[in-house]
Protein backbone atom coordinates (compact mmCIF):
# COMPACT_ATOMS: atom_id res chain seq x y z
CA UNK A 1 0.00 0.00 0.00
CA UNK A 2 1.19 3.21 -0.57
CA UNK A 3 1.67 5.70 2.32
CA UNK A 4 -1.37 8.60 2.64
CA UNK A 5 -0.95 12.05 4.07
CA UNK A 6 0.13 14.95 3.34
CA UNK A 7 2.50 15.70 0.52
CA UNK A 8 6.24 17.07 1.37
CA UNK A 9 6.59 21.02 0.66
CA UNK A 10 9.83 22.38 -0.44
CA UNK A 11 10.29 24.73 1.99
CA UNK A 12 8.26 23.43 5.49
CA UNK A 13 7.54 25.63 8.11
CA UNK A 14 9.89 24.13 11.08
CA UNK A 15 11.23 27.05 13.36
CA UNK A 16 9.16 27.62 16.18
CA UNK A 17 10.06 31.21 17.99
CA UNK A 18 8.09 32.31 21.07
CA UNK A 19 7.74 35.83 23.07
CA UNK A 20 5.67 38.01 25.04
CA UNK A 21 2.81 40.42 23.95
CA UNK A 22 0.91 42.43 25.97
CA UNK A 23 -3.08 41.55 26.87
CA UNK A 24 -4.32 44.31 24.38
CA UNK A 25 -1.88 43.78 21.97
CA UNK A 26 -3.04 39.51 21.99
CA UNK A 27 -6.72 40.95 22.06
CA UNK A 28 -5.96 43.27 18.65
CA UNK A 29 -4.39 40.25 17.19
CA UNK A 30 -7.20 37.92 18.14
CA UNK A 31 -9.76 40.37 16.87
CA UNK A 32 -7.88 41.01 13.29
CA UNK A 33 -7.46 37.29 12.70
CA UNK A 34 -10.88 36.17 13.35
CA UNK A 35 -12.14 39.13 10.94
CA UNK A 36 -9.67 38.34 8.04
CA UNK A 37 -10.17 34.59 8.80
CA UNK A 38 -5.91 34.10 8.95
CA UNK A 39 -4.26 32.47 11.83
CA UNK A 40 -1.76 34.75 14.22
CA UNK A 41 1.14 32.59 12.52
CA UNK A 42 0.09 34.25 8.91
CA UNK A 43 -0.72 37.88 10.54
CA UNK A 44 3.01 37.87 12.08
CA UNK A 45 4.37 36.68 9.02
CA UNK A 46 2.51 39.08 6.96
CA UNK A 47 4.06 41.82 9.59
CA UNK A 48 7.37 40.41 9.22
CA UNK A 49 7.69 40.55 5.04
CA UNK A 50 5.73 44.20 5.49
CA UNK A 51 8.80 45.23 7.41
CA UNK A 52 11.52 44.19 5.42
CA UNK A 53 10.11 45.46 2.40
CA UNK A 54 10.14 48.45 4.03
CA UNK A 55 13.40 48.64 5.06
CA UNK A 56 14.70 47.64 1.13
CA UNK A 57 13.19 50.92 0.05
Amino acid sequence: MAKMGRPKTEDPVSKVITFKVKETEYQAMLEYTKSHNISISQLIRMGIKMKMNESRK
